[in-house]
């Protein structure tokens, strides 16, 4: 007779058990009770406790009653996912919580001999070596680098320029023969060999929705790290990051010498994102959702004071609502009903990305262009094979021109050609800037140094 095959993590039917029970437990439970019993019990730890109860990344317009419903349902769902004794945890949990209805609702499913044994943490190693206590890592988690196959910047560690290999295909980006100046708005200054720039990139490409992973955006890495670099710029790529983590970073890239030595800098959010009571928002790999407002703050004078009348360029191509661009027939302008022509040729359909002081008086946020891939209320596209339409396009618009154009003009340029796109069902998009204070040229005069 061949053994019976050993199940790894919680017993089928008890995960079964639990989710074909999840109405009743949520029904009969205290979450508030529950939930501090289980990270007492050392069933889930607090971070993920806190991953669990992050809702806003995948509904953003949520009312409190169904708030508290979602938080309730996940905590159960999230338990299925730890070891073999989480079940007989459980159990104990919703004993000490006075859930007595749903404590033997869920001892009611085998004999207590059969299930395995559960080790109190009272009477365990404080050490935790034992390997009763297993977390098969769910999205939630999310901690760390992406998990794409792109390597990047472990957030956790030193500040450290990329230095790896350039991967996909590689534009020719044209280099140019001078320092490019204005006389009448005037230049930034953009003519250092080693301290020309620096980027901050972070592309989040895994959620805790694996349905909504951004399928396609590791090619905009690829695009933009070569790009760049061609441009002399320092680089800083990061992957999924949590909300924390990614302020975490942002403060130590722009108090770091980099950036106090640097003529310019550039970061470029790629994630999903929406507009919620006209406030733009962005999403990070945990889930957890901020106002993008908070990111624009951090470039305040006072908050980054290395970045003073430099040029700062914020790039986010994501979402700024959910709705789709349909566009209107030309001569056939109707508010009410939005229309659309599809081109002679049908493009690949593709999908959205749909979340101290100075001594001298300064403006509070100046010197900044926050460049963005649609209009407010709309999505924007990404293509799964390709990368991007936004950064793919300006990716090749900034090879081909940045060598004697402004970068103002290569974001029309950018936000034109982009225009003239269509996915399958007729959605386009808009490209737009804010100016905020950025009142010299822009020339990157890629390859041409003086000093």
């Amino acid at each position: 007779m061949e053994p019976t095959e050993r199940e790894i993590g919680m017993p089928k039917r008890h995960r079964e058990h639990i989710r074909k029970n999840l109405d009743f437990l949520v029904e009969k439970t205290n979450y508030g009770l529950l939930a501090k019993e289980c990270v007492l019990l050392g069933i889930l730890s607090v971070q993920m406790l806190r991953n669990t109860e992050d809702l806003n990344g995948e509904i953003f317009n949520m009312d409190d009653k169904d708030v508290r419903l979602e938080r309730h349902r996940r905590l159960f769902l999230k338990i299925t996912q730890r070891g073999p004794t989480a079940y007989n945890q459980l159990i104990d949990a919703l004993r000490k919580a006075k859930c007595q209805e749903a404590a033997l609702l869920l001892e009611s499913v085998d004999e207590s001999g059969s299930r395995p044994p559960y080790i109190s943490l009272s009477k365990r190693n404080s050490s935790r070596k034992s390997a009763d206590i297993v977390d098969t890592r769910s999205p939630q988690d999310c901690e760390g680098a992406s998990v794409s196959k792109r390597p990047v910047h472990d957030p956790l560690g030193p500040l450290t320029p990329y230095t790896g290999p350039i991967e996909g295909p590689q534009r020719v980006i044209k280099k140019s023969n001078k320092i490019y100046t204005d006389d009448v708005v005037g230049t930034y200054k953009m003519q250092s060999r080693s301290h020309r720039g620096v980027l901050l990139m972070v592309n989040i490409m895994d959620f805790p929705d694996p349905a909504r992973e951004r399928k396609g955006a590791e090619v905009d890495s690829n695009s933009l790290i070569h790009l760049f670099l061609e441009l002399g710029f320092t680089i800083f790529p990061y992957g999924n990051l949590n909300q924390h983590q990614f302020f975490e970073i942002l403060n130590k890239v722009t108090s770091s010498s980099y950036v106090q030595n640097t003529e310019c800098f550039v970061m470029i959010l790629m994630t999903h994102g929406n507009r919620v009571r006209e406030m733009d928002k962005v999403e990070f790999c945990d889930g957890s959702v901020v106002d993008m407002q908070k990111i624009k703050n951090h470039f305040q004078a006072n908050i980054s004071p290395f970045l003073v009348h430099k040029p700062k360029v914020l790039i986010f191509p994501f979402c700024r609502g959910d709705s789709y661009d349909l566009g209107q027939p030309k001569n056939q302008y109707n508010p009410t009903e939005p229309m659309y022509t599809l081109q002679p040729e049908e493009l690949p359909d593709a999908q959205t990305e749909g979340i101290s002081s100075l001594s001298t008086n300064v403006p509070t946020l100046a010197d900044t262009l926050v460049c963005y891939a649609n209009t407010p209320g709309y999505v924007t596209h990404r293509d799964p094979d390709m990368g991007s339409w936004y950064i793919q396009k300006f990716c090749e618009v900034m090879a081909e021109h940045a060598h004697d154009t402004s970068l103002e003009d290569i974001l029309k340029k950018t936000h034109a050609s982009v225009g003239n796109r269509r996915t399958k069902k007729g959605s386009m998009q808009t490209g737009a800037f804010d100016n905020l204070g950025f009142n010299k040229k822009l020339y990157f005069n890629p390859g041409f140094y003086i000093e």
